[in-house]
């Protein structure tokens, strides 16, 4: 029930920007939060980030739902068939569904199975340069018209060239979104205009500023006869300092926070990861572990900025590696959120059997950078470590912890926009990224290495490349059972000893959320659904 506090006009609840056409809603009708990254882009094709990622949750469907255990459920595919060859798969489309333009809202564009066809081919072609061609890659025919078919408007066909165990996971993911293929091509800059049949739509975007998405009046889900979603509107704020944003919640302003920071690590929580008592009861807290490995990646180019490249030295990678005390950076940098990344890439909970990593141990690291040539450190230019602010404290503890074997090592603080688009480039040394699993499989963390996923039309940042990790990488999607795990187990051990990369930590996620929120979840993929929240008033 409304308590009668009502606000004049939505438009000013959600900071005076470009709603000036909306009625009165109570402001339990709106969910706010902020977001300290940058927005490039909201077309699925393109979108990179966990930021971007929200936002499009809200905009678009999939032919596939995942479900709170990363489950493939129906979406805009009510059902669907495969083939016993697992080679053919065959969705049928609800007709309920609909485009939703907030240019023309008297548009009823239905989806069809070729804005199926459009969605997928546009991701898988090559011209497209998406950064989201791995889904696809190796799967198909190069001939799309082959790999994606239509019969009639409601009937699509998905056609591999192999069996693959994780396929109706990925197009669960919001890389397959479907989009309407009319607009799109209409469209110049469909990525700032976007139209899908989600939840939500794109209502105003100030990049950096402000973004707002209102309620679709025509999606077609429905819980016990009422339809979603429950809430008017989202309102995203951009605030860049997580310290302030978090002051902003405590202060009621937004109705959820995500993740901490050292900046404020220690206000809220103790040093074994509970809230502190000056805050029991004023917020709730949820904590889950989720698939995100935080990790420095290392550049393998044979050049650097046109300089000889010493990171493409195994030894000294793997001194590196050896030399951080990871479980000492979950200890005192995260108030023990996370658990250290001594073992793989992949997160030890997707293998059944727990791959061997490069364990802090400076007597051996010290014994690799003599391999590598670089006795004490002797003979080393200095590196550069690439971060972000909210990073700036753990990579000053790993140019601690490298400083202790006589390697020098700078710190560059950038935007996370500035940092992917000179990762993308191959500009970067050593970056810090992370890797937040669209499906629970350890291919899906595997793809990162594949040579065949070189950015910046893959995953594969450090441009690593082994012919017997992609071998093995390969043989994963025929295998199947003990087998197909006893494979990803190899692949992943061959990976961490070649150290492209070095794993940080395996992520744990929080969040914050008001009293007053009921129906947020979170999963292992810390996903923000947000169809199904509602907000109360207290009297």
């Amino acid at each position: 029930m409304f308590t009668g506090l009502v606000v004049s006009v939505i438009y000013m609840l959600l900071g005076n920007y470009g709603c000036k056409n909306v009625d009165n809603y109570s402001d339990s009708l709106i969910f706010r939060y902020n977001e300290d990254a940058t927005l490039a882009t909201l077309d699925p094709a393109f979108i990179k980030s966990q930021s971007e990622i929200w936002v499009a949750q809200q905009i678009y469907n999939g032919l596939i739902e995942l479900d709170s255990a990363l489950k493939p459920m129906p979406a805009l595919a009510y059902r669907w068939e495969v083939s016993a060859d697992g080679l053919v798969y065959k969705f049928f489309l609800r007709r309920n569904a609909r485009f939703f333009n907030p240019i023309d809202t008297s548009s009823t564009l239905p989806v069809t199975s070729h804005d199926v066809a459009f969605s997928f081919g546009r991701i898988a072609n090559p011209s497209t340069a998406s950064p989201s061609a791995w889904i696809f890659s190796g799967k198909i025919n190069a001939d799309i018209q082959k790999a994606f078919q239509t019969e009639g408007d409601s009937v699509f066909v998905l056609r591999l060239l192999s069996p693959d165990p994780t396929i109706l996971s990925l197009l669960g993911t919001v890389y397959c979104s479907i989009l309407p293929q009319e607009y799109v091509i209409k469209t110049s800059d469909f990525g700032h205009h976007p139209v899908g049949t989600g939840p939500f739509y794109l209502k105003y975007w100030e990049e950096d500023v402000k973004l707002v998405m209102r309620k679709n009046p025509r999606y077609f889900e429905k819980v016990n006869g009422q339809s979603l979603p429950y809430l008017e509107a989202i309102n995203v704020d951009f605030i860049k300092n997580k310290q302030t944003a978090f002051m902003q919640f405590v202060a009621g302003k937004y109705d959820f926070f995500n993740g901490v920071e050292g900046s404020f690590k220690d206000e809220l929580l103790t040093r074994d990861g509970l809230l502190n008592s000056k805050y029991k009861g004023r917020f709730g807290m949820m904590k889950k572990p989720f698939l995100n490995t935080e990790y420095l990646g290392f550049w393998l180019g044979d050049s650097l900025n046109q300089q000889p490249n010493p990171l493409v030295n195994l030894h000294l990678r793997r001194a590196l590696a050896l030399g951080v005390d990871r479980m000492a950076m979950i200890r005192y940098l995260r108030n023990g959120l996370g658990s250290a990344g001594n073992h793989g890439f992949v997160p030890p909970v997707l293998l059944k059997e727990t791959t061997n990593g490069l364990s802090y141990n400076p007597e051996l690291a010290r014994k690799e950078l003599a391999m590598a040539g670089y006795t004490d450190g002797k003979g080393l230019q200095e590196l550069l470590l690439t971060t972000t602010s909210d990073y700036l404290d753990m990579a000053v503890f790993l140019k601690k912890s490298w400083a202790d074997l006589g390697v020098n090592v700078k710190i560059d603080v950038q935007t996370g926009g500035m940092l992917r688009q000179m990762r993308n480039k191959g500009n970067l040394a050593i970056f810090r990224g992370s890797w937040i699993a669209d499906v629970p499989d350890a291919e899906n963390y595997l793809a990162c290495f594949y040579s065949g996923n070189f950015s910046p039309n893959g995953p594969n940042y450090s441009h690593f490349s082994n012919p017997e990790f992609d071998n093995l990488y390969r043989q994963s999607f025929a295998a199947g059972g003990e087998k197909r795990y006893e494979i990803m187990h190899r692949a992943d051990s061959i990976l961490i000893q070649s150290a492209p990369v070095l794993v940080l930590y395996y992520d744990q996620s929080l969040r914050l959320y008001q009293n007053q929120v009921t129906g947020l979840s979170n999963d292992a993929s810390n996903r923000l659904i947000l169809k199904h929240v509602k907000k109360t008033t207290s009297l």
